[in-house]
């Protein structure tokens, strides 16, 4: 069996008296993308700097394809690890056409060869028409799929992303995030990706690992983490909820919408937590409708989706999003149901 492109075993570090990441550990196969994901100043970003060797290991240690690469006493240089970096801002040399730009980590091979690769890479993000171009002559969306062709060029077997397509707008985003998934696919290359986006991190990654406060609280797929959350945190980062307050009782929390299943021992205070697309919603009357009555107090087509804030009878408000174009009056009254597949209850935090 290979080694993994990256492994980080134990691995701690603090500014200060700041503890930035804690005893973490976490591998990353040949050829898979794997996502950090997080809120702004989880220790995501310092983790990535670790990998590349921007900052050196205080515990624990770090190995590249099986290759020591950090650890207390043992630095190799970022420029030794062959490991390519992509920024969020770019990173690009003004005064260098793309072309050069791309070849930058290329100048000590063949000029034959690196040619070669210098066209294979742009043509792997579709911008070898804009080999002769300045940076500043290029779209943010353009300039940041140079930076990953310019990431590809030496063939790394690790590519590191931080934040990569925060400072583009949301269309643009998509695109480059469309291109950026097929060159790494085409390339084979292990990716290890740090965004603070659930929905990024979903489409981009094979494996991704949630981080709080310097740790990984839970690791899977995308699939497996949308739909087993282990905590309040994973869950409401992965998109809007609903909170409701229970008491375990035979296995069950009750709730409005009906009974759901927990381990919790009975008596223990509960939340349950319900995604809004596990709120079917029917117009009071409709054939099949739900049990609970609720009335629209909002609707907001989203384009592939709508969402919905309906007041219970109760004066409790909760949130659905309806797949499609459904856009009722204000004040409609509607029945909901659950689908309990999408709902989760933790222990009271």
């Amino acid at each position: 069996m290979s080694s993994p492109a990256l492994a980080l075993d134990d691995v701690s570090h603090s500014y200060g008296a700041v503890r930035a990441v804690i005893d973490l550990s976490l591998a990353v196969a040949p050829g898979e993308v794997v996502c950090l994901l997080g809120p702004s100043g989880c220790g995501k970003s310092t983790v990535l700097r670790l990998a590349a060797g921007l900052e050196e290991v205080q515990a624990g240690r770090i190995a590249i394809n099986g290759i020591l690469a950090g650890a207390p006493g043992t630095h190799v240089p970022p420029e030794d690890r062959n490991v390519g970096l992509v920024f969020q801002d770019f990173a690009l040399f003004p005064h260098l056409t793309i072309c050069n730009n791309v070849g930058f980590g290329l100048r000590s091979r063949d000029p034959v060869v690196r040619r070669e690769r210098i066209l294979a890479a742009l043509g792997d993000v579709g911008l070898v028409h804009a080999e002769q171009a300045f940076p500043h002559m290029l779209s943010g969306g353009e300039q940041q799929r140079v930076a990953l062709a310019r990431a590809l060029a030496p063939r790394p077997r690790l590519v590191l992303l931080d934040e990569p397509f925060s400072g583009l707008d949301a269309r643009l985003r998509e695109q480059v995030r469309d291109v950026t998934v097929e060159a790494l696919r085409k390339s084979g290359t292990a990716t290890l990706m740090v965004t603070h986006d659930a929905e990024e991190a979903m489409f981009m990654a094979d494996r991704i690992a949630v981080m709080r406060d310097g740790r990984i609280v839970q690791e899977g797929t995308p699939i497996d983490l949308y739909r087993h959350p282990i905590s309040l945190f994973v869950a409401a980062f992965f998109g809007e909820i609903n909170r409701l307050a229970g008491t375990a009782r035979h296995g069950e929390v009750a709730t409005r919408f009906g009974p759901v299943p927990t381990g919790l021992a009975d008596g223990a205070a509960a939340e349950v937590v319900i995604r809004p697309e596990a709120l079917r919603v029917s117009l009071a009357g409709e054939t099949g409708s739900g049990t609970v009555p609720a009335r629209v107090v909002s609707a907001h087509p989203l384009g592939r989706s709508t969402r919905l804030v309906l007041a219970l009878d109760d004066g409790h408000r909760v949130k659905a999003r309806i797949w499609g174009l459904y856009h009722p009056a204000v004040g409609a009254p509607v029945m909901l149901a659950l689908d309990p597949r999408q709902a989760f209850v933790f222990p009271v935090d």
